[in-house]
């Protein structure tokens, strides 16, 4: 059976191209400033947002596709699905970057002179290459 484009279902889609190419073109101030966040955090950060807006670029056209279906049945499947993956994909964000940052902190650490542990390790900063 065809797919029928009618009018709607075509300014809809356009519509969606145009949000997607216009939320991949902005790009948010990093989060993270100062000299104890290294530039491997904002990479991960950019990173992290490139992949949250192609995973909601994503979703736009599976609920596009959804809101063609007559019977609406395509939508009761889409949602717990689109839910469980968003899911997913915050709590491996969470975990990149809190890794990526207890790394920042030992990195940090290791700069002045003090254990993983944070207590002063007796070498001076100055000494720690």
């Amino acid at each position: 059976m065809p797919i029928y484009w009618n009018g709607q279902v075509f300014r809809a889609a356009l519509l969606l191209v145009a949000a997607g190419g216009t939320a991949a073109c902005q790009s948010s101030a990093s989060s993270f400033k100062g000299a104890n966040v290294s530039d491997k955090t904002r990479a991960l950060e950019k990173q992290l947002e490139a992949e949250a807006v192609a995973f909601g670029a994503a979703q736009g056209a599976t609920s596009l596709a959804a809101a063609a279906d007559p019977t609406g049945l395509s939508s009761f499947v889409k949602a717990p699905v689109a839910l469980a993956g968003r899911n997913a994909m915050a709590r491996s964000a969470n975990a990149r970057m809190e890794a990526q940052l207890a790394r920042d902190e030992q990195e940090l650490y290791r700069r002045y002179g003090m254990k993983p542990d944070g207590t002063p390790s007796g070498i001076k900063p100055a000494d720690v290459r």
